[in-house]
């Protein structure tokens, strides 16, 4: 009979584990739709059932930090200040994650310090994460150096990514990030091949078609092509990932708008430049080319 509370514990424990993963599958399902105050309502909810679950952590933080940026003064900033908790939470009960390790860095890299943004811990997890997973090591450095307003920093962000370049890691992921690397380095040329082997290899995949059409953007090169896998990898969103912003950062809008502005379309450009101002009103680039439309 003494065993029977210990038995009854251990269901319990069980029941909250399903429940926090039914929560999960619920909450991943919700942000895919778009419905990104669900997905955080049901989050809550899984770090509730199951508070040592560092997988509903992470997700919290990345549901969390998306809709800060959506959102004004007061919601902002309590939204923004619980996605660094749930990240430094992920983080501790996992410790040798390495997307959990990149989330905290990437908020900590990103965020203003009111919110708790430090780039001095950014960089120190930057470079543990550098020995743990070369990729994400990688990306969470460059981001962080070519933030520096230090010269020298540029220099050596440029240097990670030849090294990157000449030992590439993390499978098709990893030539995604090394792609990206190179076009916003303005080394499109090297971007490109890159990009064109991404789409030969899966044409479904809409972070290759938004590679390859910013790309040709970039290098002013077959802008029809470049409009028509932009406008692809838009309807075709990927499933949950951690961009955030509905799916698509705003640049994606803004390279199809400068797609369209190559090809003489006006309007269409117009409305794309819009777009990307709806999902962030400050983006610089879309106001400057809007503003430039409309002085023609």
């Amino acid at each position: 009979m003494r065993r029977a509370p210990v038995i009854l514990f251990l269901l319990s424990a069980v029941a909250r584990g399903a429940r926090a993963q039914d929560y999960l599958l619920q909450a991943k399902a919700a942000a895919e739709r778009g419905a990104m105050d669900s997905a955080l309502t049901l989050l809550k909810h899984a770090v509730d059932a199951h508070p040592n679950s560092a997988e509903a952590h992470f997700w919290l933080a990345e549901v969390a930090g998306t809709e800060a940026a959506h959102r004004w003064a007061v919601g902002a900033f309590f939204l923004a200040k619980r996605s660094k908790r749930e990240f430094e939470r992920a983080v501790q009960l996992d410790p040798q994650n390495p997307l959990y390790i990149e989330g905290l860095g990437r908020y900590l890299a990103r965020a203003p310090g009111i919110v708790g943004g430090d780039r001095d811990s950014a960089r120190s997890l930057a470079t543990g994460l550098l020995r743990l997973d070369r990729m994400r090591g990688t990306s969470l450095l460059v981001e962080l150096l070519w933030r520096s307003p230090v010269p020298a920093d540029r220099a050596r962000a440029d240097s990670l990514i030849e090294v990157f370049a000449q030992h590439p890691s993390g499978g098709r992921e990893g030539q995604v990030r090394l792609a990206m690397f190179l076009s916003r380095t303005g080394k499109g040329d090297r971007a490109l091949p890159l990009a064109q082997q991404l789409v030969a290899d899966d044409s479904t995949d809409a972070v290759g078609r938004w590679i390859l059409g910013a790309t040709l953007v970039s290098q002013r090169r077959d802008p029809a092509a470049a409009a028509r896998d932009l406008r692809w990898a838009l309807d075709h969103p990927p499933p949950v990932t951690t961009d955030g912003r509905e799916f698509w950062p705003p640049a994606v809008w803004w390279y199809l708008g400068q797609a369209y502005a190559q090809l003489g379309r006006a309007d269409s450009a117009r409305a794309s430049y819009a777009e990307a101002l709806r999902l962030e009103p400050h983006f610089r680039p879309a106001k400057a080319a809007m503003d430039s439309l409309t002085l023609r």
